[in-house]
Protein backbone atom coordinates (compact mmCIF):
# COMPACT_ATOMS: atom_id res chain seq x y z
CA UNK A 1 0.00 0.00 0.00
CA UNK A 2 1.04 3.36 -1.24
CA UNK A 3 2.22 6.25 1.65
CA UNK A 4 -0.72 8.14 -0.11
CA UNK A 5 -3.83 5.17 0.44
CA UNK A 6 -2.48 4.82 3.84
CA UNK A 7 -2.88 8.90 4.84
CA UNK A 8 -6.37 8.32 2.71
CA UNK A 9 -7.41 5.30 4.54
CA UNK A 10 -6.86 7.08 7.84
CA UNK A 11 -8.25 10.52 6.91
CA UNK A 12 -11.83 8.70 6.42
CA UNK A 13 -11.19 6.84 8.90
CA UNK A 14 -11.02 9.90 10.76
CA UNK A 15 -14.02 11.42 9.35
CA UNK A 16 -16.19 8.30 10.32
CA UNK A 17 -15.08 8.89 13.98
CA UNK A 18 -16.05 12.76 13.58
CA UNK A 19 -19.84 11.66 12.35
CA UNK A 20 -19.97 9.32 15.43
CA UNK A 21 -19.16 12.33 17.46
CA UNK A 22 -22.04 14.40 15.60
CA UNK A 23 -19.77 16.33 13.51
CA UNK A 24 -21.48 17.75 10.40
CA UNK A 25 -18.84 19.08 8.45
CA UNK A 26 -16.86 15.84 8.52
CA UNK A 27 -20.09 14.13 7.36
CA UNK A 28 -20.29 16.83 4.10
CA UNK A 29 -17.05 16.06 3.30
CA UNK A 30 -17.68 11.51 3.95
CA UNK A 31 -20.62 12.24 1.47
CA UNK A 32 -18.71 14.87 -1.51
CA UNK A 33 -15.97 11.77 -0.86
CA UNK A 34 -18.24 8.78 -1.67
CA UNK A 35 -21.42 9.94 -2.61
CA UNK A 36 -20.61 9.76 -6.49
CA UNK A 37 -19.02 5.92 -6.28
CA UNK A 38 -21.83 5.23 -3.97
CA UNK A 39 -24.61 6.25 -6.02
CA UNK A 40 -23.09 4.50 -9.25
CA UNK A 41 -23.25 1.00 -6.82
CA UNK A 42 -26.86 1.49 -5.91
CA UNK A 43 -27.74 2.20 -9.58
CA UNK A 44 -26.27 -0.77 -10.48
CA UNK A 45 -28.43 -2.75 -8.22
CA UNK A 46 -31.42 -1.06 -8.83
CA UNK A 47 -31.25 0.49 -12.33
CA UNK A 48 -33.85 3.56 -11.32
CA UNK A 49 -32.82 6.29 -10.86
CA UNK A 50 -35.32 7.86 -8.07
CA UNK A 51 -34.89 4.39 -6.76
CA UNK A 52 -31.42 4.91 -6.19
CA UNK A 53 -31.87 8.53 -5.08
CA UNK A 54 -33.88 7.19 -2.14
CA UNK A 55 -31.75 4.72 -1.27
CA UNK A 56 -28.57 7.03 -1.33
CA UNK A 57 -30.02 9.16 0.75
CA UNK A 58 -31.24 6.25 3.14
CA UNK A 59 -27.96 4.88 3.50
CA UNK A 60 -26.02 8.02 4.23
CA UNK A 61 -28.77 8.64 7.49
CA UNK A 62 -27.63 5.39 8.39
CA UNK A 63 -24.33 6.49 8.05
CA UNK A 64 -25.04 9.62 10.51
CA UNK A 65 -26.52 7.51 12.86
CA UNK A 66 -24.60 4.33 13.19
CA UNK A 67 -21.22 5.80 12.00
CA UNK A 68 -19.83 4.84 15.68
CA UNK A 69 -20.07 0.70 14.21
CA UNK A 70 -17.23 1.33 11.99
CA UNK A 71 -14.15 -0.55 13.31
CA UNK A 72 -11.12 0.58 11.19
CA UNK A 73 -9.54 -3.04 12.10
CA UNK A 74 -11.93 -4.38 9.93
CA UNK A 75 -11.92 -2.55 7.10
CA UNK A 76 -11.25 0.43 5.16
CA UNK A 77 -14.12 3.12 5.57
CA UNK A 78 -14.79 2.99 1.89
CA UNK A 79 -15.47 -0.69 2.36
CA UNK A 80 -18.03 -0.65 5.11
CA UNK A 81 -20.12 2.26 3.32
CA UNK A 82 -20.25 0.20 0.49
CA UNK A 83 -21.46 -3.19 2.33
CA UNK A 84 -23.72 -0.54 3.67
CA UNK A 85 -25.41 0.36 0.71
CA UNK A 86 -25.35 -2.67 -1.02
CA UNK A 87 -27.06 -3.91 1.83
CA UNK A 88 -29.63 -1.27 1.78
CA UNK A 89 -29.72 -1.85 -2.66
CA UNK A 90 -30.48 -5.23 -2.21
CA UNK A 91 -33.63 -4.77 0.82
CA UNK A 92 -35.01 -2.28 -1.63
CA UNK A 93 -34.98 -4.56 -4.75
CA UNK A 94 -36.23 -7.31 -2.67
CA UNK A 95 -39.28 -5.09 -1.48
CA UNK A 96 -40.05 -4.63 -5.12
CA UNK A 97 -39.68 -7.94 -5.78
CA UNK A 98 -41.99 -9.13 -2.83
CA UNK A 99 -44.64 -6.16 -3.77
CA UNK A 100 -44.43 -7.60 -7.64
CA UNK A 101 -45.15 -11.54 -6.17
CA UNK A 102 -48.07 -9.59 -3.78
CA UNK A 103 -49.46 -7.95 -6.56
CA UNK A 104 -49.36 -10.95 -9.05
CA UNK A 105 -50.63 -13.48 -6.38
CA UNK A 106 -53.75 -11.44 -5.96
CA UNK A 107 -54.23 -11.33 -9.71
CA UNK A 108 -54.08 -14.74 -10.13
CA UNK A 109 -56.23 -15.33 -6.73
CA UNK A 110 -58.59 -13.64 -8.51
CA UNK A 111 -58.57 -15.42 -11.63
CA UNK A 112 -58.94 -18.65 -10.03
CA UNK A 113 -61.68 -17.80 -7.29
CA UNK A 114 -64.05 -16.11 -9.18
CA UNK A 115 -66.86 -14.67 -7.09
CA UNK A 116 -70.37 -16.35 -8.27
CA UNK A 117 -71.54 -13.24 -9.23
CA UNK A 118 -68.96 -11.85 -11.50
CA UNK A 119 -71.32 -12.09 -14.36
CA UNK A 120 -73.00 -9.17 -12.85
CA UNK A 121 -72.52 -5.70 -14.28
CA UNK A 122 -71.57 -4.48 -10.56
CA UNK A 123 -68.39 -7.07 -10.72
CA UNK A 124 -67.32 -6.22 -14.22
CA UNK A 125 -67.04 -2.41 -13.40
CA UNK A 126 -65.78 -2.95 -10.26
CA UNK A 127 -63.37 -4.77 -12.06
CA UNK A 128 -62.88 -2.87 -14.40
CA UNK A 129 -62.35 0.04 -11.93
CA UNK A 130 -59.80 -2.08 -9.97
CA UNK A 131 -57.64 -2.62 -13.35
CA UNK A 132 -57.76 1.39 -13.99
CA UNK A 133 -56.20 2.09 -10.69
CA UNK A 134 -53.27 -0.68 -10.94
CA UNK A 135 -52.61 1.04 -14.32
CA UNK A 136 -52.91 4.84 -12.68
CA UNK A 137 -50.58 3.39 -10.23
CA UNK A 138 -47.93 2.85 -12.48
CA UNK A 139 -47.92 6.40 -13.91
CA UNK A 140 -46.53 7.74 -10.10
CA UNK A 141 -43.05 7.61 -9.52
CA UNK A 142 -41.66 4.66 -7.57
CA UNK A 143 -41.31 6.18 -4.47
CA UNK A 144 -44.46 7.91 -4.10
CA UNK A 145 -45.95 4.51 -5.15
CA UNK A 146 -44.48 2.41 -2.48
CA UNK A 147 -45.26 4.47 0.03
CA UNK A 148 -49.11 4.64 -1.18
CA UNK A 149 -48.96 1.19 -1.79
CA UNK A 150 -47.11 0.15 1.79
CA UNK A 151 -49.67 2.60 3.57
CA UNK A 152 -53.23 1.15 1.46
CA UNK A 153 -52.10 -2.55 -0.05
CA UNK A 154 -49.81 -3.40 2.68
CA UNK A 155 -52.43 -1.72 6.06
CA UNK A 156 -48.95 -0.33 7.46
CA UNK A 157 -49.02 3.34 9.49
CA UNK A 158 -46.93 6.36 8.52
CA UNK A 159 -44.61 5.49 11.08
CA UNK A 160 -44.23 1.54 10.09
CA UNK A 161 -43.88 2.43 6.40
CA UNK A 162 -41.05 5.06 7.89
CA UNK A 163 -39.46 2.57 10.43
CA UNK A 164 -39.42 -0.29 6.96
CA UNK A 165 -37.76 2.41 4.21
CA UNK A 166 -35.46 4.00 6.94
CA UNK A 167 -37.14 7.71 5.89
CA UNK A 168 -37.85 10.44 7.80
CA UNK A 169 -41.42 10.77 9.15
CA UNK A 170 -42.44 13.53 7.56
CA UNK A 171 -40.90 12.28 3.87
CA UNK A 172 -43.01 9.60 4.04
CA UNK A 173 -46.73 11.51 4.76
CA UNK A 174 -45.36 13.88 1.68
CA UNK A 175 -44.45 10.94 -0.52
CA UNK A 176 -47.96 9.45 0.06
CA UNK A 177 -49.88 12.77 -0.35
CA UNK A 178 -47.87 13.51 -3.68
CA UNK A 179 -48.67 10.16 -4.72
CA UNK A 180 -52.21 10.36 -4.26
CA UNK A 181 -52.78 13.95 -5.73
CA UNK A 182 -51.34 12.62 -8.98
CA UNK A 183 -53.35 9.53 -9.07
CA UNK A 184 -56.08 11.71 -8.24
CA UNK A 185 -54.98 13.79 -11.32
CA UNK A 186 -54.01 10.24 -13.08
CA UNK A 187 -57.70 9.16 -12.77
CA UNK A 188 -59.55 12.29 -13.32
CA UNK A 189 -62.34 11.43 -15.22
CA UNK A 190 -61.01 7.54 -15.55
CA UNK A 191 -63.13 6.32 -12.88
Amino acid sequence: MTPTSDASRQLEAALLQRIAAGDELAFAQFYDRFSPGLYSLVYRVLRDEKESEDVLQEGFAHVWRRAETYDPARSSAFTWAVMVFRNKAIDRLRLRMRRARTLDGAAEESLRFPQQDDRSAGIAELREQQSTVRAALTQIPAEQREAVELAFFGGLTHEEIAEQLAAPLGTIKARIRRGLLKLRETLKGAL
